[in-house]
């Protein structure tokens, strides 16, 4: 299952290279500030999948020493916070071994948690969790090849809410990822992300925003969180160049984050920085895209209620250009 899944994020990865000219939707030209203040450093995270095609997807020493030396780069970067896809063939123990001697924390995960027809080992799952100090967690992407009916999307939706069930019970909360797809399939008037939504409880299931896949995907960021409201609880936040859609370093390209932000009204626990990897690309430097990412995080201004807040910092917009199957059950972050 893993593998293909990796397989699936790997391919939905290149294909972003084809995707270009859907309407842009929560841009702003000038990204402005919005008063307020930068995001608290203790709610900034990254998920390693920006890092696939370096550490890669092997087990071995080589894959382990490159995990370190991407861990001790984020330390030292200000990261405090990591979403790791992968355990890189490590156990739950020696994984949160590495994280402790670099100091970071991993408050949430992608992990492939199965669909009706091939259902993942929740148990053990969350007993991973439970050893990782995971608090929310989620597949990497919604197994798009499967879902093709509105009876499939239900379908999967109540596999989640059971799964969330058990979760919630454990003290953990499982959330859905998006790509662009829940926003294009459509069905009798409501999308794939409606239906997703519509049949799972929130009590049981919350939502990991994707901005930029949600923008690739024809959506306004601000209408869904005042549509679905805290059922939203995490952001990935990602960028897009605007001349062809590809994704862009955060704060280089023309998503309004500060917008967003603030329209977001302080319920989002965690603002996960991400770049997928441009896999064969040589000029792609995923420690670049993940330090530019937190700085701008830190220094953007935006209005909200989030408490927590470190001091104030200036606007940090950055507009000078310089970045599956997540071994989580992703076919594209």
């Amino acid at each position: 299952m893993k593998q293909s899944f990796i397989r699936g994020l790997v391919a939905a990865t290149l294909a972003l290279g084809m995707s270009a000219g859907v309407a842009d939707t929560a841009m702003a030209g000038g990204k402005k500030g919005h008063g307020g203040r930068g995001v608290p450093t203790q709610q900034v995270s990254v998920q390693l999948w920006t890092f696939a095609e370096y550490i890669g997807f092997g087990t071995d020493a080589a894959t382990i020493a490159r995990t370190e030396e991407v861990f001790s780069k984020l330390r030292s970067f200000g990261y405090k916070n990591v979403e790791p896809f992968t355990l890189s063939g490590l156990t739950a123990e020696q994984y949160r071994d590495l994280l402790r001697k670099y100091g970071l924390k991993s408050p949430s995960r992608h992990v492939d948690v199965g669909d009706p027809t091939a259902p993942a080992n929740i148990d053990q799952i969350i007993a991973d969790n439970k050893v990782l100090g995971i608090k929310f967690f989620s597949s990497g992407a919604t197994p798009n090849d499967k879902l093709n009916t509105e009876a499939d999307w239900v379908n999967y939706a109540k596999y989640l809410d059971a799964v969330g069930a058990k979760a919630r019970q454990a003290g953990q909360q499982l959330m859905i990822h998006n790509h662009n797809w829940e926003f294009e399939k459509v069905y009798n008037g409501r999308t794939a992300y409606d239906l997703l939504m519509a049949n799972t409880s929130k009590k049981n299931v919350a939502f990991q925003l994707d901005l930029y896949w949600a923008v690739q995907g024809g959506q306004d960021p601000i209408a869904l969180l005042k549509k679905y409201g805290k059922r939203i609880q995490l952001f990935h936040v990602k960028d897009r160049r605007p001349s062809d859609g590809r994704i862009e370093i955060v704060g280089r390209g023309s998503i309004d984050f500060p917008k967003i932000f603030a329209a977001a009204k302080g319920q989002i626990r965690y603002y996960v920085v991400e770049h997928d990897p441009r896999f064969g690309d040589a000029t792609f430097n995923p420690f670049e895209a993940a330090q530019v990412g937190f700085d701008y995080l830190k220094k953007v201004k935006f209005s909200g209620k989030a408490k927590g807040h470190d001091k104030p910092h200036g606007h940090g917009h950055g507009h000078d250009k310089p970045g599956k199957g997540r071994g989580k059950g992703h076919d594209r972050h």
